[in-house]
């Protein structure tokens, strides 16, 4: 398996999260920072050429837990978002 290039990891992830737009002048550090701290994670916890049966469930439940936490805090803006309209 080729691996994974970090910049490329980084330019689809901003343009994914392009469709729901974070504000970022809110954070301590830059988008770009934020991206390349967080990938530079994922790709030396997930960048193998091979994957066991474990690897492959941490990843999912990983992917799994990201996206619930994803979706509630989506849910809690909205909720917030509403009561200030």
């Amino acid at each position: 398996m080729n691996k994974v290039d970090l910049d490329l990891l980084v330019d689809i992830a901003q343009e994914v999260e392009g469709q729901d737009a974070v504000d970022w002048g809110r954070l301590s550090m830059g988008k770009e920072q934020a991206y390349k701290m967080v990938a530079t994670s994922i790709l030396e916890m997930f960048d193998k050429s091979e994957y066991t049966y474990d690897d492959k469930v941490i990843i999912m439940s990983t992917i799994t837990k990201l996206t619930v936490e994803n979706m509630l805090l989506s849910l809690k803006v909205l909720t917030l978002e509403s009561r200030d309209s």
